[in-house]
């Protein structure tokens, strides 16, 4: 049986402040094509907006160093925050992107952000 990779649940936001924008840590998707986010908020009535972006130009050192900060385009996902605490989920669906990351746009409020990336092959 051969196996199929798969991108374990980790954290790329981890007790944010929303007080301003957030850009999650990059993920690199190269042979993982179904993602999803998990995001939970608390704090005081946070309004903002959650958003994906992609590169296919942007690229790491061995060490994890950023070698190249890349072209990152948003796709036509996007999901509201709103509330003093909250749960969000997006699904991704197929992406062939070589890198994601997430993108939290502030509005108002403040508050703490945690997002979880998971992911596997179609």
């Amino acid at each position: 049986m051969a196996s199929r990779p798969i991108l374990s649940p980790f954290s790329v936001v981890d007790n944010e402040s929303m007080g301003a924008d957030i850009t999650s840590d990059v993920t690199i998707v190269q042979n993982i094509s179904m993602i999803s986010y998990d995001i939970s908020w608390t704090g005081s009535s946070p309004v903002g907006v959650c958003t994906v972006e992609v590169s296919d130009t942007y690229t790491q050192n061995g060490d994890g160093t950023v070698r190249n900060a890349g072209n990152w385009t948003a796709l036509p996902i996007s999901g509201a925050v709103s509330g003093n605490t909250g749960t969000g989920y997006m699904d991704i669906g197929v992406v062939s992107s070589y890198a994601i990351r997430l993108k939290y746009t502030r509005i108002s409020g403040t508050g703490t952000m945690n997002a979880t990336i998971t992911g596997k092959v179609n």
